[in-house]
């Protein structure tokens, strides 16, 4: 690693796995830049996260450490979990020493652990970002030896006793300050005198999910437009693909594994069948878009769950349980949805007045702040 000025600002930002932890990090780290343009900010993940594609591509410098975290279904991976940690902490300590942060930023995952435990016996000031209504296990390890730990919800705060927590919302991307909806349907090429139905579980999709919007989908489509991302998982068999032909000609169906251009397609729709991921969730709040959230019910601490029941009480969305998520329960509560305007209007002012858009700006304050003290 190359010598840095003494005065250049140097900035460490740890976290990976899924994009739920990778995003907030970018986020974090772009609004840094553009703050503090001199700055040096080096991200630490994996080679196997979604960060070690999303950080390069966005144009961050990129570590990665030898960690993985512990498998449930797959109990022989686990033997070498001690060798890692010793090795990721060992990689944490000459890194933290050679780059010489003023502070050292967590968004989440395991890698996190490593860096930010070296980091707070080294003496390096810490900062959490947590998502979810129900802090993970690391964030709970870590957070009383943080300068601060920034919630996305204020339900966090009540489960970090004795740390010093601010809520700031979840930090966003700068393109989701500037969605524009007749230019996203516009792009879109649907059918404009359709309302449309946003559906996605993540990168690697739902099962759960796909497996539901394909046996509804003649019904789905015989009333609205869908954009569908399905994932690496791909559609459920039995899926007609003729109908799929004639709904993508008839500009009534987007499908695509992956979308790449997310605040767009938020912007388009009037209504999202997705998770309840942390992000997920800030995402339809800065686009002001109502929702059927399935959490998912593998999470850890069934963390979706608590951040679903956050967003419903707030009357912005509604939810189906997984275990009880078929073709006939999600087409009722979407059409009930979609056929009641003034239901959906009330529903999309709610979720927007839970859009935090200053969020990473809010963090970058409090990194500033430290830095200059350290």
């Amino acid at each position: 690693m190359s010598a840095t000025s003494r005065h250049t600002l140097r900035v460490i930002i740890a976290g990976g796995g899924t994009g739920g932890h990778v995003f907030p990090a970018l986020a974090i780290g772009q609004t840094l830049i553009a703050r503090t343009p001199d700055a040096r900010i080096l991200y630490v993940g994996t080679r196997h996260g979604a960060e070690a594609q999303i950080i390069p591509s966005a144009g961050g410098d990129l570590r990665t450490l030898w960690i993985s975290g512990f498998s449930r279904r797959h109990l022989l991976r686990n033997l070498l979990l001690p060798l890692k940690l010793t090795v990721s902490l060992l990689q944490s300590a000459q890194m933290l020493m050679s780059f010489r942060p003023h502070l050292v930023v967590g968004t989440g995952g395991y890698v996190m652990g490593p860096v930010l435990w070296t980091a707070q016996r080294l003496g390096y000031p810490t900062l959490l970002q947590e998502q979810n209504s129900y802090p993970g296990y690391t964030t709970r390890r870590l957070a009383r030896r943080a300068q601060a730990v920034c919630v996305g919800f204020e339900d966090a705060a009540r489960r970090l006793d004795g740390c010093r927590v601010t809520f700031t919302g979840n930090p966003l991307r700068p393109s989701f300050r500037t969605l524009d909806r007749e230019t996203a349907r516009a792009s879109w090429n649907l059918d404009l005198q359709r309302p449309t139905l946003l559906v996605f579980g993540g990168s690697a999709g739902a099962r759960s999910i796909n497996s539901a919007v394909g046996a509804a989908l003649p019904r789905l489509l015989d009333h609205w437009n869908l954009i569908w991302q399905t994932g690496r998982l791909g559609l459920s068999a039995g899926v007609d693909s003729a109908l799929i032909a004639r709904a993508i000609e008839k500009r009534q169906l987007v499908l695509r594994e992956f979308i790449h251009n997310m605040p767009e397609a938020y912007a388009a729709a009037d209504l999202a069948i997705c998770r309840a991921g942390a992000m997920t969730l800030a995402e339809l709040a800065a686009a002001g878009l109502p929702a059927i959230l399935i959490p998912y019910p593998y999470a850890t601490d069934d963390h979706q769950t608590a951040n679903a029941q956050a967003v419903v009480a707030a009357g912005a969305a509604e939810t189906i349980k997984d275990s009880q998520l078929d073709a006939e329960a999600l087409f009722t509560m979407t059409k009930r949805l979609l056929e009641s305007e003034p239901l959906r209007t009330r529903m999309a002012e709610r979720m927007k007045s839970l859009s935090r858009l200053d969020a990473a700006e809010r963090i970058v304050d409090l990194i500033l702040s430290f830095a200059r003290k350290s």
